[in-house]
C-alpha cells in the first residue's frame, strides 16, 4: 500500500515537472517543491509563476527576402551590395510567408 503511495507521488511529481517545463516555467523549482513538499504546493508555484519567456521579433527584408530574429535597421546582406534597404519589423515570419514569391522548378 505505502509502494502504490509513492509511485502516485512520483509520478504526478514527474506529471507537474512535464507541464512546468511545457509550459515554460522553471522545471526544477516545480519538482523540487512537488518533492519536497507536496505536489499540491508545486502546482500552487506553476499557476502563480509567470511565464518565463520573451517574445522575439523578426525583421524581414523585402529585397533580398532575408529573415532576421535580431533588431537591425539596415539589411546586412544589401548593405555589402551598398544598398541601405530598411527591415520591416514582424511579429511572426508565418504571417508574411505566404507574400513571399518562391520560384518554381521544373
Amino acid at each position: 500500500m505505502i509502494l502504490l503511495g509513492v509511485s502516485v507521488y512520483l509520478i504526478v511529481t514527474f506529471f507537474l515537472t512535464f507541464v512546468g517545463i511545457e509550459r515554460q516555467n522553471e522545471g526544477l523549482k516545480i519538482f523540487i517543491i512537488s518533492l519536497l513538499l507536496t505536489p499540491i504546493a508545486g502546482l500552487f508555484y506553476m499557476i502563480t509563476k509567470k511565464k518565463n519567456y520573451t517574445r522575439i521579433n523578426y525583421y524581414y527584408c523585402d529585397q533580398c527576402d532575408y529573415i532576421f530574429p535580431v533588431k537591425m535597421k539596415i539589411c546586412p546582406c544589401c548593405k555589402e551590395e551598398g544598398k541601405k534597404v530598411r527591415l520591416i519589423r514582424y511579429q511572426s515570419p508565418y504571417r508574411f510567408t505566404d507574400k513571399i514569391e518562391v520560384a518554381e522548378f521544373v
